[in-house]
């Protein structure tokens, strides 16, 4: 070609390629290029001429004379290669679902007569192929007969039939919705042409009208058909989809239906020609569904297919239509009829029946698209006969030869193809997880959309295609599924692994007494399979093993609710687990397991223990191509049993153990001689090891020879670095199979790291609130400060009822018992003693004279914990409102702040008389008096006359009136419950925190954030262990262990140490005595000031310790420590440093 292109142009420039560039060819062919040239090209495409300048063209040396366009200049004038052989893959598969509602535009076949000579030859031709098909052939007189006296229900091109005689489509818009109007589109030519016949042809049917006064219009879209030069419309009804109401209705659940065909003589498929144009369409919803093109608006009188309601409706009309015959001889999915009987008489009974009903509703069906009789029929995608459904193997033949999907938009249609067939698939979900995560990858990045992911070329690891060819391979071992049977025994197998579950349902007709389970002969029901996820991962045994049970009998209990119940064959340990967990299970894995417990309640049905390798179908789903690696076999849980013979390493600090052992590299050569056959693929064998890539290969099997290896690439100078350090360490060195995964469990064992590692606080999961029913049931008490006044009051006590809100300020000089006492017996001689009181942990509050007036009263004195303000927040929110209503005041009157004494009984009566939201907007003073709110509106609106009013002092009367407030009052608490419950319910669904992962017994950390603990910067963050021995509502109790000390502490500043089967060996108590001891500071003895340091120092007593052991301490930590007590003794003492 380039000795022609001389001749033609002599002039014509090569430029010589130094080194000769090397080029692969389609099929992998390898060619050498020695030089190129630039030239003008004019490609004759399907749209016109397209001219391209100055294109870089390689000269090839081979015989063809052909000119290769490559892929980039392809995309550059907007060809997509990888797209074209998608669709071509993609044709044959959805190319039939394409064509089913398309008019072609031909206008004889569109609206011509009705031709009875071509449909009568056309039923002749369905007679004959039923008989063909194994119809009764002494009934073949009277098929022929039936069928040809129904002739005017059949059609073969759509006429000028009249609507169907059901309920037309009215449309519904929401509120609001305004009139869209599309402009007219330009088309080419032969659109043009093909837009105005057809549309004089459906306007001469009485399909459309011609609408001059249309306030809405979608545009017209002809669309050429695939593989012919015939086109379409269509019509953009998105705009109208998105002001539309949808409709409610209801589909077939055929996994539940198609049980009713079961021992079927036969079947037959009928499809209604044109079902929407049949369809009539409201005169109130016509004009919403107008179209324009460029001869005018036009306006449809049957229900356009485009709808957002047109298939919801059609479904719902057929539903009426049929409701005689339906599920008992019929199925109808949209346009598309199953009929079915037991016998050849019935089934032309059934037969004649529908003919009759489609006559007197003026329904047609498609001649050329029904099939009158088959023993096996295609329907909705699967093969259906009288023992079971299979998936069509034109369908499955055709994803067998799918091509690895180019695009996101390939893959996404693939997996929602295989979606399809999941339920007659062995281990389906974990097969497919591979090319399932790697969709979700692209989404996350790109979109959901397929629009979006069209443009998204994806590039396949050899994992990645492993896993496509396997998936393709399981549609050869695709099951058929069997019609559930009344009287056959139905077997449930349940099994799961560390990553995955599964659940096979199989029934077994005749049971043969004295046989194993694993051989009678099973018929499949369904197969489900899953992989665990998230939070399920991290599920113990037991809940790993009973999801699969529990998720039975909640998405099949239309298989397992029989009269003759069904059996379970698993482990029956697992379902006594759920009814009765042990009490080894943590409360919350409990909780959960005795909710599942529910669901099998009232079930019927039979446990039997099967061994693991006889429950072969669940044992295979869960366990099918899942790596034999140590991760995956090793248990979750382990129980230590320490022998006195026995010797362990440290578990704080092996590498500084005695028995520590070094490894060697002699030590791995032994090693790796013993899992020689372990080896991956690859590796060179010399006198100093195994090797791959230059470095030694480790055992995944050798546990004792990795652990010590990880101790050493961890502790000691590496500093208890994280995963990311350590992976780096190890692979520079060594090669280890899943080196993260198993690092990553390393650490998360390490003792050590848990101290240091991770925040301070741990969010927790919003905590449910005590049911309060009536006012002063729950009395909040708490001291806010408000600073100097003209006098010596600075603080003010605040007295709230948690239910309505009611609230008393006293003021105080300090914050003291005394004032809290007194304000306690004012308020009890006032409204009655509260059963319940809540306050924080100050000494005013936690102190004898106040507990010993709440036991006097009856009263529960109830604290919050320490650094935890929110769980007294009701009074902590009624602070918020004093201080902004009180500056407000005081800005307003132009008082100075220390006048804030005069306006708290003005404060007190905002507070009360005020209506609140939350209270159902009601003021605290009714909720809890009775009494009605005063406001300052009341002299405007109130009567200035005064009338006097006759007061009843029947005592019938007054208890009456008594017993009315009463009512009322119980009325109001009532409202203000259930609005406090919906605060809280809508609180906890913003809440995102973690739960609790200890109970009582387990060991966990206490954050220093907490005040009692806080140090230097250099202190660990997390000290401990600490024993957890008592949960409280808000908060934990935990042990010291070696003072016995508890403490009350809020979840938040707790983590999880270890299991409560921790051993307190020596060198754990040693390990807690190394941080410090918790104590706290009882009384300050004296002072002093040391020359050497030259600091005051106080010498205290702790709490728990004899006078003996009172130490010197410097006076500033322990002023940041106990504030109140350094006070007080300077006062005592007149050391003005210390104030």
């Amino acid at each position: 070609m380039m000795a022609e292109f001389k001749e033609l142009m002599p002039e014509l420039p090569t430029t010589p390629i130094d080194p000769p560039l090397e080029v692969v060819a389609a099929g992998g062919n390898l060619m050498l290029c020695h030089e190129k040239v630039h030239v003008n090209l004019e490609i004759v495409t399907a749209a016109g001429p397209l001219h391209m300048s100055n294109i870089e063209c390689l000269v090839l040396e081979e015989p063809e004379e052909e000119l290769l366009l490559g892929k980039l200049t392809l995309q550059s004038i907007g060809v997509d290669l990888d797209g074209v052989f998608e669709q071509l893959a993609q044709q044959h598969i959805n190319a039939a679902e394409a064509e089913a509602d398309d008019i072609p535009s031909n206008h004889v076949d569109l609206c011509g007569a009705t031709d009875e000579g071509e449909v009568d030859e056309l039923l002749h031709s369905l007679v004959d192929e039923a008989m063909d098909a194994g119809f009764e052939p002494t009934m073949a007189d009277d098929l022929r007969q039936l069928v040809l006296d129904y002739s005017d229900v059949f059609r073969v091109r759509l006429g000028h039939d009249a609507a169907a005689d059901v309920q037309p489509l009215e449309v519904r818009l929401e509120g609001g919705a305004q009139p869209y109007r599309s402009g007219v589109r330009r088309y080419p030519e032969a659109q043009r042409q093909f837009l105005r016949e057809y549309v004089r042809e459906l306007e001469s049917a009485g399909l459309v009208e011609r609408n001059t006064q249309s306030r809405w219009a979608c545009p017209a879209l002809p669309v050429a058909k695939r593989g012919t030069d015939e086109c379409r419309i269509t019509i953009d009804y998105r705009p109208v989809n998105r002001l539309t109401v949808p409709l409610a209705g209801a589909s077939l659940n055929l996994a539940v239906v198609t049980e009713s065909v079961r021992g079927s003589y036969g079947f037959g498929a009928f499809d209604f020609h044109k079902g929407f144009w049949q369809m009539p369409l409201h005169p109130n919803s016509r004009e919403i569904f107008s179209f324009v093109t460029e001869d005018g608006v036009f306006t449809p009188t049957r229900v356009p297919q485009g709808a957002s309601d047109s298939a919801v409706h059609f479904q719902a009309q057929m539903n009426d239509v049929l409701k005689d015959l339906l599920f008992r001889s019929v199925f109808v999915w949209i346009d598309d009829v199953l009929l079915y009987a037991r016998t050849a008489g019935e089934y032309l009974e059934n037969l004649s029946a529908f003919f009759a009903i489609l006559r007197q509703r003026k329904l047609k069906l498609n001649a050329r698209k029904c099939k009158l009789f088959a023993k096996r029929v295609k329907w909705c995608g699967k093969v259906i006969d009288g023992e079971g459904v299979e998936h069509d193997p034109e369908r499955l033949a055709a994803l067998q030869q799918m091509p690895l999907p180019p695009t996101g938009a390939a893959l996404q249609h693939f997996l929602c193809a295989f979606n399809w067939l999941r339920d007659s698939m062995v281990d389906y979900a974990r097969t497919t997880a591979p090319l399932q995560e790697k969709l979700e990858r692209v989404m996350q990045s790109r979109g959901c959309r397929k629009a979006q992911l069209s443009g998204v070329i994806l590039e396949w690891s050899d994992d990645e295609a492993d896993a496509f060819r396997k998936t393709l391979e399981m549609v050869e071992r695709s099951c058929k599924l069997a019609f559930p049977d009344k009287g056959a025994t139905v077997c449930m197998f349940s099994d799961a692994s560390l990553t995955g579950y599964a659940l096979v349902l199989t029934q077994v007709r005749n049971w043969q007494d004295g046989v194993s389970v694993e051989e009678q002969q099973h018929e499949l029901l369904i197969c489900r399979g899953g992989l665990f996820k998230n939070a399920q991962k991290n599920w113990s045994i037991v809940e790993k093993e009973g999801y699969p049970i529990v998720k039975a009998f909640g998405d099949l209990d239309y298989m397992l609710v029989r009269d003759k119940g069904f059996h379970v064959y698993c482990d029956h340990s697992n379902l006594i687990q759920m009814f009765s967990p042990d009490k080894e299970v943590k409360q919350h894995v409990k909780g959960k397991l005795q909710r599942w417990a529910l669901k099998l309640v009232g079930c019927r049905y039979v446990i039997h223990h099967i061994a693991g390798e006889s429950n072969l179908w669940a044992d295979i789903i869960s366990r099918w191509g899942q790596p034999a690696s140590p991760e995956a076999m090793e248990p979750l849980a382990v129980k230590r049993v320490t022998t006195r013979s026995s010797q362990t390493l440290s578990e704080l600090r092996p590498l500084q153990d005695d028995e520590f052992t070094w490894p060697t590299r002699s030590e791995i050569v032994r090693v790796q001689q013993q899992h020689k056959d372990d080896a991956p693929d690859g590796v060179v064998e010399t006198s100093d090891g195994i090797q791959l890539d230059g470095k030694l290969w480790l055992p995944s099997k050798a546990k004792a020879l990795l652990k010590r290896l990880f101790v050493v690439a961890h502790c000691g100078p590496q500093g208890h670095r994280g995963v990311n350090v350590m992976v780096e360490l190890l692979e520079r060195r060594f090669v280890l199979a899943k080196v993260r995964p198993t690092v990553t469990r390393f650490i998360n064992q390490c003792l050590l790291c848990k101290h240091v590692k991770g925040g301070l606080v741990i969010q927790r999961n919003w905590t449910v609130d005590r049911a309060v029913a009536q006012r002063n049931e729950c009395l909040h008490l708490d001291y806010l400060y408000l600073g100097e006044s003209y006098g010596a009051t600075k603080y003010v006590l605040v007295l709230k009822d948690e239910l309505t809100h009611y609230c008393e300020l006293v003021a105080a000089d300090a914050a003291d018992s005394q004032t809290a006492v007194v304000a306690i017996l004012d308020w009890n001689k006032r409204f009655g003693a509260p059963p319940a009181w809540m306050s924080d942990k100050g000494s005013h509050f936690k102190n004898e004279v106040v507990e010993l007036l709440a036991e006097r009263l009856g009263a529960s004195h109830q604290f919050a914990p320490v650094c935890t303000p929110w769980i007294n927040g009701t009074v902590e929110r009624v602070n918020r409102d004093i201080l902004q209503v009180l500056r407000v005041m005081l800005l307003e009157s132009r008082l100075d702040t220390r006048n804030w004494v005069y306006l708290l009984p003005i404060i007190q009566e905002n507070l009360n008389h005020t209506p609140v939201f939350s209270l159902g907007n009601c003021a605290p003073v009714e909720l809890f008096s009775g009494l009605p709110a005063a406001s300052a509106l009341d002299i405007v609106a109130a009567p200035t006359e005064r009338v006097l009013r006759d007061l009843p002092m029947d005592k019938d009367e007054l208890r009456e009136a008594v017993d009315e407030l009463r009512r009322s009052l119980h009325g109001l608490h009532r409202t203000v419950r259930d609005r406090r419950e919906q605060q809280r319910a809508a609180a906890m669904a913003r809440s995102k925190g973690t739960v609790c992962n200890f109970s009582e017994g387990d060991y966990v950390l206490w954050s220093r954030m907490d005040k009692r603990l806080q140090g230097n910067k250099l202190l660990v963050r997390w000290v401990g262990p600490f024993q957890v021995t008592k949960a409280l509502p808000h908060s934990f109790l935990i042990r010291h262990l070696l003072t016995g000390v508890e403490y009350d502490v809020h979840g938040s500043r707790l983590k999880f140490y270890h299991d409560a089967d921790l051993d307190e060996t020596a060198e754990i108590r040693e390990h807690v005595s190394f941080q410090g001891i918790v104590l706290e500071v009882r009384v300050i003895v004296s002072h002093r000031f040391n020359v050497t340091s030259g600091e005051l120092e106080l010498r205290v007593a702790r709490r728990g310790l004899q006078d003996v052991e009172n130490s010197w301490e410097p006076a500033h930590s322990i002023k940041r420590d106990v504030p109140t007590l350094v006070s007080q003794y300077a006062v005592a003492h007149e050391l003005s440093e210390l104030l």
